[in-house]
């Protein structure tokens, strides 16, 4: 995979990850939770693997943070319409994130 195509996956990742953790705090079936820290743990590993493939330059991460904020608004909008949370949480667990896996 070239480097552009790994910045989108690393973006889904990565926004899968955030969206993950949004749905613990805000769900509104506590029986989710497990299923929902497993998934995020196994986005977790992924995104860490893809990470490493590439020198991220500030360039590729604010293209990696628009993509994930992007698929994280998506998929919200699409599969979870009744969880609501700020916009600005997204972005700073994104950010967070982004800082965790050493871009």
């Amino acid at each position: 995979m070239g480097k552009n195509s790994v910045i989108k996956t690393l973006g889904k990742r990565i926004g899968n990850v955030v969206l993950h953790n949004l749905l613990i705090k805000h769900t509104n079936r506590p029986e989710s939770i497990n299923h929902l820290q497993n998934e995020e743990i196994t986005y977790r590993d992924a995104a860490i693997k893809d990470a490493k493939k590439y020198n991220w330059n500030e360039e590729d991460k604010q293209a990696i943070k628009t993509q994930s904020i992007e698929f994280i608004k998506d998929k919200k909008d699409k599969k979870y319409p009744d969880i609501h949370f700020l916009t600005n949480e997204a972005e700073k667990l994104v950010e967070e994130e982004i800082a965790n896996l050493k871009l």
